[in-house]
């Protein structure tokens, strides 16, 4: 007569997994292109923001075009290097 599967508990199971399977936050890889995206983000965020306050500076109050969009631009891609700088730095520690 053949014996039934042995089943372990759920929580055996997973403590089995875990020993196999590195989460993707302590991989190496998946840690540095977390950063590169998270850089990325700072930067264009910072730029459509900067870009938007000028144009909106631009359209609806001084009708100064193209200058509050230069300026706008300017002013986020100013920002956007210094957020990416702050978080840098805080994963150097």
């Amino acid at each position: 007569m053949a014996r039934p599967p042995r089943v372990h508990p759920p929580t055996v199971r997973k403590c089995a997994a875990r020993e196999y399977a590195m989460p993707p936050s302590q991989d190496p890889l998946y840690a540095g292109l977390g950063q590169a995206v998270r850089i990325g983000t700072e930067l264009l965020a910072a730029l459509i923001v900067g870009g938007g306050i000028g144009w909106v500076v631009d359209t609806y109050l001084f009708g100064s075009n193209p200058w509050g969009l230069v300026v706008g631009l300017g002013l986020g891609a100013a920002a956007g290097v210094r957020n990416a700088y702050r978080a840098a730095q805080r994963w150097q520690g």
